[in-house]
């Protein structure tokens, strides 16, 4: 069993509901508001949040931690539409329309989360229109992620799905170190391949490959991108 989470001050609820852009430019007042009806969850790594349809009736802000929301195939395979970090709110979709959860979130690392009650969320949006729309483009952005993993899918061929992914994923956990960029987020060769769409023996092969040529090398789980102008090449896209 998990340790009980230990209470955070207001000044840490504060803080931190503060510093995610969907509360952005809130009034201390409006923040005091929210901070007297949200509350601490903690995740251990790999454990599940919630299932896709599941019933909604939260809304979550991660505190400290990497959570992935994905989708499963009648065959059992898994598509990750995105990885969850610091900062980052979740789990509205089900709040604001339909009532079952539209993916299934699990825990990639230990997770700290606050959680707002679905009663409470919406009030605050009635009362504050500017952070309905705030969320509204959280919503475009996530709507666009999902077309261009399918648009990728469909016309990508796996080295370009990856080497973008990468780069994507470096442009958000990166972290420069002597020879190169670390990406701070430690996924199994199966999970890469549910981020882009492939088996875990494909990844396998590809990373292999790029490590022998040190495009890229793992280092304990961690991938390290070593020539990251030309994964930037390959992807067609800029890390940063």
């Amino acid at each position: 069993m998990l340790p009980a989470v230990p209470p955070l001050s207001r000044e840490e609820k504060r803080r931190l509901i503060g510093s995610a852009p969907l509360f952005a430019g809130l009034s201390d007042r409006d923040l005091d508001g929210l901070i007297a009806v949200a509350r601490t969850s903690r995740l251990g790594a790999r454990e599940q949040l919630f299932h896709k349809g599941d019933e909604g009736s939260q809304v979550y802000l991660v505190i400290q931690g990497r959570l992935k929301a994905l989708t499963t195939s009648d065959d059992g395979d898994d598509v990750v539409f995105s990885i969850l970090g610091e900062g980052e709110v979740f789990g509205e979709i089900a709040l604001l329309g339909r009532p079952q959860r539209t993916a299934t979130v699990t825990a990639i690392t230990p997770c700290e989360l606050l959680v707002i009650d679905r009663r409470d969320f919406l009030q605050f949006l009635r009362s504050h229109p500017e952070a309905a729309i705030e969320l509204l483009s959280v919503l475009a952005e996530r709507l666009k992620r999902v077309s261009e993993l399918v648009e990728d899918t469909l016309f990508l061929n796996l080295p370009v799905r990856l080497a973008k992914k990468l780069c994507h994923v470096a442009r958000v956990f990166g972290e420069r170190v002597e020879d190169g960029i670390r990406i701070d987020l430690k996924l199994s060769q199966e999970e890469w391949g549910d981020l882009v769409g492939a088996t875990r023996e494909s990844i396998n092969k590809l990373l292999r490959e790029w490590g022998e040529s040190r495009l890229i090398t793992l280092e304990h789980g961690y991938v390290v991108i070593h020539r990251p102008r030309e994964l930037e090449r390959l992807a067609g896209v800029v890390i940063a």
